[in-house]
């Protein structure tokens, strides 16, 4: 009868093994790695800032026949949906004299 070979144990051979390149990786990962601290001459990297930090994500439903109509002044104008429902955000506020 023939051995039958089992493709995991072929696999981490391959990965694993003594010779393997990813075995390297792995045993190379648990040494400690020293990280250099900024020098007092260098100036402090400030961190990066979202473009939407001082933005908030509204979700709402809105009727399957508006959207469609929505979606073809989006593809007329070439806007994103964002830009359309922003648009109408501010039409709303300065409608009722809030901007």
């Amino acid at each position: 009868m023939a051995k039958k070979s089992d493709p995991f144990e072929k696999f981490k051979e391959a990965t694993l093994g003594s010779s393997g390149t990813l075995s390297g990786a792995l045993s190379n990962a648990a040494t400690p790695r020293t990280v250099a601290k900024p020098s007092k001459e260098e100036p402090a990297v400030l961190a990066k800032v979202s473009k939407n930090a001082n933005r908030r994500l509204v979700s709402f439903h809105i009727d399957n026949a508006m959207f469609l109509r929505l979606g073809q002044l989006k593809f007329e104008t070439g806007t994103k949906y964002d830009e359309l429902y922003n648009e109408a955000v501010v039409d709303l506020l300065k409608k009722y004299h809030k901007l």
